[in-house]
């Protein structure tokens, strides 16, 4: 039995102690919140680390071989579990999250599974223990033995497993720079101590070569891993996981802290602001980069719209600003582009006006005068070689051209007003208002649209005029009305000659006509199917004539 009264076995036993209630007391903390990225792993180190740190200090107090056997039995599966552990919290930590399944996890608790089997019957074979026995050092009695082959594996295996999970946490630094700084640092350091442990306690570096500090330190390493996860609460697999992509982002992004100073930048910042900016207040380095600012900004030549997201710890304290900024400078260009197109379009649609309030004003007035001057002549004179007549149909011919210069000058102008219309009595309306002789109209089917009523009139009418001009007088003119879900479709048809399929698309042209016309009718016809979002199709009539069909008519009734 160990000398219990001997300052060294008290020294050894108040750490046991002390480690195995803060291990056993934090570990039950972090189960509380094992919800936390890592935190059933840190849960898990603690409880083990504690509970292995108590029953070694069981050990050194047990009064017989029995109980200090019992008392490493139970300390050997606790430590078993504990490089595993760490290495679970490391690829957690890392962002791993692809290397951390259920099955790799099995596969890298096995060997510590077989360890432990071996090492509680190890008095049989002596693969994991060799001559277990107690033995006196000092004021100490404990247990000692040697280690088997299976044992020395095993240590083997628990130190590769901490180098590699130190591994990964350093590689976590040289991914993400500046980010984690503090946080790889005391994991790091948090590392170090179960590594001292272990050196002194298999390598005989002085007084009580048999003691094992394993346990202390791997209790004291739990307490810099719970800080990390717990403190300093920045520990989140996804958002670790997700840094590598922030670095190869093509936009730039500022990481602020709570205090205004700028945290960390990735590549495409870093190229954007001066070398210093890391550090550096958010205001000076960037005057415009604050929240609520117009956007986009300007930097340089290139221009950037802001996305601001706040930074919360799992308690949603404030920890700073993330501002991502995406450059919109194509964007703003073709914006400008098309503002200046849409100037330029204005200006010549006020020029067009200007032009046809000319036309209607300028030549409106001498060409009345001269039809009255015609007509007079013809009353007084009589026309016996028809040249007045000629006249007369020059001048009228004339004065359908000032109209429909006029029309095309509003035609195409965009409809903000709608009107709940119906189709069947805008057809009937326009259709008794012209002089149609002996033509004849049907109309099927109904709809109640919404468009621009006089400008669906005179896109009505137009057409109503083109088959009365080019199909004769006693024309038959059918109009169909369809309607298909919350669209409607109007088609206009005669009997007429029909125009030829190769001139189809090019009937609706400016200036093009296939019989004698201004060749402006159909243009308009076009400009305001167009104005109201419509399309306008040229086809072949049932009757073999022409058929001008409207889609796109938005219903107005449900």
């Amino acid at each position: 039995m160990s000398d219990l009264s001997a300052l060294p076995v008290q020294a050894y036993l108040t750490a046991c102690l002390l480690a195995g209630v803060i291990g056993l007391w934090l570990g039950r903390v972090a189960w509380r919140e094992r919800d936390e990225p890592g935190g059933l792993e840190v849960a898990l180190y603690l409880l083990s680390g504690g509970g292995a740190s108590l029953l070694y200090g069981l050990q050194i107090a047990a009064s017989g071989e029995l109980a200090m056997r019992v008392a490493l039995s139970l300390a050997t599966p606790l430590l078993g579990a504990l490089p595993v552990l760490w290495m679970a919290f490391a690829l957690a930590f890392t962002g791993r999250e692809r290397w951390r399944t259920e099955n790799r996890i099995v596969a890298l608790a096995t060997p510590a599974f077989v360890w432990v089997l071996l090492a509680w019957s190890s008095g049989t074979h002596g693969l994991a223990r060799r001559s277990v026995a107690p033995v006196a050092d000092g004021p100490f009695t404990l247990l000692g033995y040697g280690l088997g082959p299976a044992g020395g594996a095993f240590v083997l295996f628990a130190y590769a497993l901490c180098l590699a999970g130190a591994s990964l946490v350093v590689d976590l630094y040289d991914r993400t720079g500046n980010r984690y700084r503090l946080q790889t640092f005391v994991v790091l350091l948090g590392t170090l101590f179960p590594f001292l442990a272990g050196a002194v306690t298999f390598v005989d570096v002085g007084s009580y070569g048999d003691l094992s500090w394993l346990p202390t330190a791997f209790v004291i390493h739990g307490v810099f891993l719970y800080g990390t996860v717990f403190w300093l609460g920045t520990l989140d697999a996804a958002v670790v996981a997700r840094d590598t992509a922030v670095e190869v982002m093509q936009d730039p992004v500022i990481v602020s802290g709570s205090d205004g100073r700028i945290r960390d930048l990735n590549p495409a910042a870093e190229s954007l602001l001066p070398p210093d900016a890391v550090g550096s207040s958010l205001s000076d380095v960037f005057l415009r980069l604050e929240s609520g600012v117009e956007h986009p900004i300007a930097i340089g030549d290139r221009e950037f719209d802001i996305q601001e997201n706040p930074i919360t710890d799992p308690r949603g304290t404030d920890r700073g600003h993330v501002f991502l900024l995406r450059d919109v400078t194509a964007r703003e260009r073709r914006q400008a582009e098309l503002e200046r197109r849409e100037a330029e379009l204005e200006r010549q649609n006020e020029r067009l006006e200007e032009f046809a309030g000319v036309v209607s004003h300028d030549l409106r007035n001498p060409l009345a005068a001269a039809s009255a001057a015609v007509e007079l002549a013809r009353q007084r004179d009589g026309d016996p070689d028809g040249a007045l007549e000629r006249a007369a149909n020059a001048h009228e011919r004339m004065d359908d051209m000032i109209e429909g210069l006029l029309a095309l000058a509003t035609a195409g102008e965009t409809v903000d007003d709608l009107d709940r219309v119906s189709l069947d009595g805008t057809v009937r309306r326009v259709w008794s208002r012209l002089e149609t002789a002996d033509a004849t109209l049907t109309v099927e089917g109904d709809a109640t649209a919404l468009a621009d009523r006089d400008r669906l009139e005179q896109l009505t009418s137009n057409l109503f005029r083109n088959a009365i001009e080019h199909a004769g007088e006693d024309v038959a003119v059918t109009v169909a009305i369809t309607r298909g879900g919350d669209r409607a479709a109007l088609s206009i048809g005669d009997d007429g000659p029909g125009i030829p399929a190769e001139e189809r698309e090019r009937v609706t042209e400016r200036g093009v006509s296939l019989g004698g016309g201004t060749g402006l009718g159909l243009a308009i016809v076009g400009d305001i199917a167009e104005a109201h979002g419509w399309t306008l199709s040229v086809a072949e009539s049932d009757a073999g004539g022409a058929r001008f069909v409207i889609e796109g008519m938005e219903v107005a009734d449900p």
